[in-house]
């Protein structure tokens, strides 16, 4: 998959249009983990990236700690609305955040909203590959 870095991106009139429209932050946290939330998986490469006039902005790369964590990794989003109503319809950013891990599921992706001044935490659930090379039949 090609991707933009942030970097060139920021060069670019569609950056200008996207910060226009994206003016605050908001902040994002990634836990991985297996067995229900019991093992956290340290390692795992995350990528956070958004499809922007036909090209992959890459925003975020890095590993995960050994709480399975990333903390504080923040994106562009919508003014926060102090002004919200019941019914009004709260303005967010989508974002994919893909996780990536040798010896677990090859690729988990997930689209998430990024509100401003706002933190969300998203959880991916790692299941581990069953290599089942040198195994008869009966599981042996």
């Amino acid at each position: 998959m090609n991707f933009v870095n942030l970097e060139e991106f920021k060069k670019t009139e569609a950056y200008q249009d996207f910060i226009q429209e994206n003016p605050s932050t908001g902040k994002l946290k990634v836990e991985v983990f297996t067995a229900y939330k019991a093992i956290p998986i340290s390692d795992t490469r995350i990528l956070v990236t958004k499809n922007i006039n036909g090209q992959t902005v890459l925003f975020f790369t890095g590993v995960t700690d050994s709480s399975g964590m990333i903390s504080n990794i923040e994106l562009p989003a919508p003014e926060e609305n102090t002004n919200f109503k019941p019914g009004d319809t709260a303005q967010y950013t989508i974002y994919d955040v893909t996780a990536i891990h040798e010896g677990f599921e090859r690729i988990k992706k997930y689209d998430i909203a990024i509100f401003g001044n706002t933190g969300v935490i998203q959880y991916i659930k790692m299941i581990p590959e069953i290599n089942m090379e040198g195994t008869d039949q009966n599981g042996s």
